[in-house]
Formats: structure tokens, C-alpha cells, sequence
């Protein structure tokens, strides 16, 4: 079921889907022989839902269905690089970001206490000092998910979300823009947050400004 679609600038898009559908339902709108074939050989009841629901949003965005595929590094791109892609899922939710001619990164993440019990192996020094005794899981959780949503961008070289990359100080809110810095290069990135009781939200375009 689609949740919201966000467009991008230059052209992007970016759908959330909530999968309250039946496999059944969802496959019935799959034909491509490659996806079908990729789907039966999952083991996994949860890895096919999200694999369905990937591609049915994909189909939603794009108006045809695509056979995904994947770099070494686990990187999704479409045939023939017709549009840069991005995909998360977490739970019921799954979000594809689609851009023609801009790298795109994308995360959604349901609420979890677990970024308490690991944000020491992910936040830069001046996250610590910026968070300092307000440690809280929704902050953390739109650090953590604009990390991922970056890392999927730029890829091996911010590999080390706590030594590549920090987000620079923000004000908490219910959806706003932060900046993100790849530390190596110096470049800055804006990125976007939705935080509501169900998920977090980041997506970031692959325009890094010094």
C-alpha cells in the first residue's frame, strides 16, 4: 500500500510503501521472469515480502516493472543506468528512491532502543560532544539512518560511519533538513528526516558541496 511519494529535486522520486498485502497479492503484479525466478529462491518469509514489496514500489514509481540489480558491494542499479536507485525496508515498511541522473541514498528504520546499546560505534567525537547529555533514541535514530542513507551514496569510502562521516549539529524535530559531512573529503551533504511514531526517514542526494 503506498504510504506517501516525496519528489526529489531534478526529477526524483521517492515512494514509502507500508506491505499489508499478501505475497499472492503482491506477486500478481510481477511478470518479469528474472524476478520471479529470484523471488521463488528465497528461503525466507520475511526476505520474499520485502523483495515483492521492493518491486511492486519500484513498478508504482516508474509505471513498468525492472529486474534490480546488484554491484559486488551489494549496490542496487537498474538496466542500462536509466535511473539511479536507492532501496531500504524495515519491517513492514519499505522505501525505493529513484533519481535520472543523481546518486540517491535512502533509509528507513522502525523504532528501536537497539542504537542506546551500539551509537558508540557509529557517532563521530563531535556527535558525542554535540549530543553530550541528551543522549536520546530519536536523535540517534536520524544520525544512524542519515548515515545509512549517505554511506549508500559514497559507498566503501564512508565505510567507518564514525571516523567518515558526522552529522552537524541539529534541532530535533518532527521532519527537517540536516547536513552531513564525508570527513576524508570535506564535502557537506543535505539531507532530509520524516520521524513519526512508525519510522525514521533520511534521503540525500549525492551533491556533496566544500
Amino acid at each position: 500500500m503506498v504510504h506517501r511519494i516525496i519528489s526529489l529535486p531534478e526529477g526524483g522520486q521517492l515512494l514509502v510503501w507500508r506491505t499489508v498485502e499478501s505475497p499472492d497479492v503482491l506477486l500478481g503484479e510481477l511478470h518479469l521472469p528474472e524476478n520471479l525466478a529470484d523471488y521463488r529462491a528465497l528461503r525466507s518469509a520475511k526476505r520474499q515480502l520485502e523483495f515483492l514489496g521492493v518491486r511492486v514500489a519500484l513498478k508504482r514509481l516508474l509505471g513498468q516493472e525492472f529486474h534490480i540489480f546488484y554491484e559486488t558491494s551489494g549496490k542496487p542499479f537498474l538496466p542500462d543506468s536509466c535511473y539511479k536507485v536507492s532501496i531500504s525496508h524495515s519491517r513492514e515498511w519499505v522505501a525505493v528512491a529513484i533519481h535520472p541522473s543523481i546518486s540517491v541514498g535512502v533509509d528507513i528504520e522502525c523504532p528501536t532502543d537497539k542504537v542506546l546499546r551500539v551509537y558508540h560505534k557509529f557517532l563521530h567525537t563531535a556527535e558525542l560532544d554535540m549530543l553530550s547529555d541528551r543522549v536520546g533514541i530519536q536523535s540517534l535514530q536520524v544520525i544512524w539512518s542519515g548515515k545509512e542513507a549517505l554511506y549508500k551514496i559514497i559507498g566503501a569510502e564512508a565505510v567507518d560511519f564514525a571516523a567518515h562521516m558526522r552529522m552537524l549539529p541539529f534541532a530535533l524535530q518532527e521532519e527537517d533538513d540536516v547536513t552531513m559531512e564525508h570527513i576524508p573529503t570535506g564535502r557537506l551533504y543535505r539531507a532530509h528526516y520524516i520521524q513519526n511514531d512508525q519510522y525514521t526517514l533520511v534521503y540525500c542526494l549525492g551533491r556533496g558541496e566544500r
